[in-house]
């Protein structure tokens, strides 16, 4: 309860210092990021911390949909090169929010829904030629991968339409890690597992809600254990009240919720079974990198905003035993940032924009549809933002800080 009291402060904070836009500067702050015109349109006090909001000039930042960048005041609008092939290196990628294909999200009649499948399509586009470029070994799939209600049975005409069609370059025939979102629940996703296991496309790998795998970093020797959690099913009540949502927006039908409940006996055995596999997963973890992937974030600046029930559930255990990055989703946006040790990154972006305002904890947010590529090189770790026009808009190098005898 006080955790939660706290994180209640935080929000409060936040949405009280973004009321009060000061030093507004259109002067000398003018920079040229890969095409990026900008100029300082505010700086921003929350918790103690200033933030730059960076805009294109004549575009609000502030609201969903528009492009914007939102750095520290002591940090200046990142010059980020794109990423290169580094020998030795394990590359992955990793998108969140991606399930629009050609047809599926125009149910929406709204010009960000209407144009995200032609979005999802320009990112496969850039994230294809990337992985080419950099050798990606692996893409991470975070969650939301079918909207707005999943797929039915493995036999879906989604599987083809929104991911095998639009993710067919050679450069991505690779294995695919996948985590369910909420979205994938409210259909049938169990079919997404058993996709898997009946091997209809030897890509696509999701062998149970929660998993974990193993991956070497070239000839080094170093390991990165990757942790994939079903967000979803840990936290029940927001998962409903989120279908209950798209219900009234009328992008999924009735019937979806009494089918999602007939399902919760099945959500909450495995909600207690996968805290204690968590705990024992990490604990036995001799990994030199360790990576934890969840649908929902544990923090975020972004439209649905952190999710209390893992900052009570699932935060204690990523500091515990030294986690180095927790991948999320959920949130239509990007974002860097970081608490008590563990690195949250946030790409969920994949179709759709959101918006993204800052937090005391952030380091970087921004709106602009797109990917993350991760390289992992001996003692480092480098992540780069990319977006749906093949620009670099933010990087971060983590240096490891496990050890085998943690």
């Amino acid at each position: 309860m006080e955790m939660m009291m706290e994180m209640m402060m935080e929000m409060i904070m936040m949405a009280v210092a973004w009321g009060v836009l000061i030093d507004n500067d259109n002067g000398n702050d003018n920079a040229d990021n890969e095409g990026y015109v900008t100029d300082l349109s505010a700086s921003c006090p929350v918790g103690g911390y200033i933030f730059r909001i960076h805009r294109k000039v004549r575009e609000l930042c502030d609201e969903p949909g528009e492009t914007c960048l939102i750095t520290r005041a002591d940090n200046p609008l990142p010059i980020v090169e794109l990423p290169r092939f580094r020998e030795n290196a394990l590359s992955f990628v990793s998108i969140g929010d991606w399930g629009c294909g050609p047809y599926n999200c125009a149910l929406k009649p709204d010009p960000n829904h209407i144009s995200a499948g032609a979005t999802q399509k320009a990112v496969a586009g850039v994230m294809a030629d990337i992985a080419e470029k950099t050798g990606v070994q692996y893409v991470l799939a975070v969650g939301d991968n079918f909207y707005f209600h999943g797929v039915q049975d493995v036999y879906d005409p989604l599987f083809d339409s929104v991911w095998r069609d639009r993710f067919s370059q050679a450069s991505l025939n690779v294995p695919w890690f996948v985590t369910l979102g909420n979205h994938d629940h409210y259909g049938n996703p169990q079919a997404q597992i058993d996709y898997s296991k009946a091997g209809f496309d030897k890509r696509w790998i999701l062998p149970n809600y929660y998993y974990t795998t193993v991956r070497e970093v070239g000839s080094t020797g170093k390991q990165v254990q990757l942790v994939f959690l079903d967000t979803v099913i840990l936290d029940e009540g927001y998962g409903r009240t989120l279908l209950i949502e798209k219900i009234r927006e009328g992008v999924v039908q009735p019937d979806a919720l009494s089918r999602y409940d007939s399902r919760l006996h099945i959500r909450q055995k495995a909600a207690s079974e996968q805290l204690q596999w968590l705990e024992e997963t990490l604990a036995q973890s001799a990994a030199d990198w360790l990576i934890v992937v969840g649908h929902y974030p544990v923090y975020s600046g972004g439209e649905h905003g952190s999710t209390f029930s893992l900052v009570e559930l699932v935060k204690p255990l990523l500091e515990k035993y030294k986690v180095d990055v927790y991948i999320s989703g959920h949130d239509h946006n990007h974002q860097h940032l970081h608490h008590n040790g563990v690195q949250y990154y946030v790409s969920g972006n994949g179709c759709l924009r959101g918006s993204v305002k800052p937090l005391p904890m952030m380091e970087f947010g921004a709106v602009d549809p797109g990917f993350m590529l991760h390289q992992v090189d001996g003692d480092a770790m480098t992540t780069t933002w990319i977006d749906m026009n093949g620009r670099a808009i933010y990087s971060h190098t983590l240096q490891q800080k496990r050890s085998k005898s943690d």
